[in-house]
């Protein structure tokens, strides 16, 4: 049967704005209809959960080097817009709180993504789920991480909060796999529900929700909701969200 599906804005609208910045964020709630955001998070060196996606700043930022080795007060000296354009100039680093509360104030939710699989971060679950414990965010939250262990883990830290199993790479026999874990959902590449079709119905009857990133073209977006899965996160969400919401108007 079907049934609505959220869109998500991909590091707030990056297809167009610097990723993981404010003004992504305020962007994807100011000109799309999105349900909220994906993002990621990072501990600095001195333990506060910043906003970035890649573990180095090289790619989104004037910095250099490993997240990790700066303090978060360092961090804020960089510069993570004008590699997108000029105009972005002066975007800083946010942290977990700040997006906590943006989504708070916006009545958006977020799915974060705990980048603890090419850096390790020893309590980044625990410091996450306080911080949304503490802004009393549990249904508006959901964590995502292609380091399976860690959403365990975070799934028995707290019950409430919903946590997603990220893969980009076919796995063999993956409903057995998936169906041994006590997570919520499936966050698959959108491309391998194309590669193996039926996987949407199984991991639903299994009970999962299915999770799929980061669909970007028109054609991909109508297959994603053809198959039913339950949320799609978009670097567009301004045509994903056109497309999710005249399907949604339509139940």
């Amino acid at each position: 049967m079907a049934k609505k599906i959220l869109s998500l804005a991909h590091r707030g609208f990056s297809g167009y704005y610097p990723e993981n910045t404010r003004v992504a964020f305020e962007a994807a709630v100011e000109k799309t209809n999105c349900d909220g955001f994906e993002s990621d998070v990072h501990f600095s060196k001195d333990g506060k959960l910043v906003i970035i996606h890649d573990p180095v700043l090289d790619r989104t930022s004037n910095g250099t080097g490993y997240v990790k080795n700066y303090t978060y007060e360092e961090l804020c000296q960089f510069d993570l817009g004008s590699w997108k354009g000029a105009e972005f100039a002066g975007q800083t680093m946010m942290t977990w709180a700040e997006l906590l509360d943006f989504c708070k104030q916006t009545h958006k939710v977020c799915n974060l993504e705990l980048k603890n699989y090419e850096v390790f971060y020893p309590g980044l679950e625990e410091a996450v789920i306080r911080e949304i414990e503490r802004f009393q965010m549990q249904d508006q939250v959901f964590l995502s991480s292609f380091n399976h262990i860690s959403m365990e883990s975070c799934k028995r830290m707290n019950p409430e909060i919903k946590t997603g199993l990220l893969y980009d790479k076919p796995i063999h026999n993956p409903e057995y796999y998936f169906s041994q874990t006590i997570s919520d959902a499936i966050h698959p590449r959108w491309c391998l529900l194309q590669y193996q079709r039926h996987l949407t119905d199984a991991y639903h009857t299994m009970g999962k929700e299915v999770n799929t990133w980061t669909v970007n073209t028109e054609e991909d977006v109508r297959d994603m909701i053809a198959q039913g899965v339950d949320c799609i996160i978009s670097n567009y969400p301004d045509m994903a969200g056109e497309l999710i919401a005249a399907h949604n108007a339509a139940l």
